[in-house]
């Protein structure tokens, strides 16, 4: 169970963050939500020790609750702006590269 449990509690903030970032390429969403979650973790468990109120079921709620108001941001800004596509450009001529 524990061994499940790891992966899932780094990838569900991950995933969250990623969703926040509809503009970067799917390698660099990844890159940024991986790292953010790992973000996330650290600087929730340093401030319940700072506060001297750590425990970790407390620590994996508050992560929770954060991923929470990250998917429900998420949900208000698409519902607001719906994600555009920039249309893809004509052909441009590039047989200047290949002139000799």
């Amino acid at each position: 169970m524990n061994a499940l449990l790891i992966p899932l509690m780094f990838a569900v903030p991950a995933l969250c963050i990623a969703w926040l970032l509809p503009g970067l390429d799917p390698l660099g969403r990844a890159m940024v939500g991986v790292a953010g979650s790992l973000c996330l973790f650290l600087l929730t468990a340093q401030t319940m020790l700072v506060l001297r109120v750590w425990s970790p079921l407390g620590g994996t709620a508050v992560v929770g609750a954060l991923c929470l108001v990250m998917v429900l941001l998420a949900l208000v800004r698409r519902a607001r702006r719906p994600v555009t596509v920039p249309a893809a450009r004509e052909h441009e001529d590039e047989d200047w590269l290949f002139d000799g």
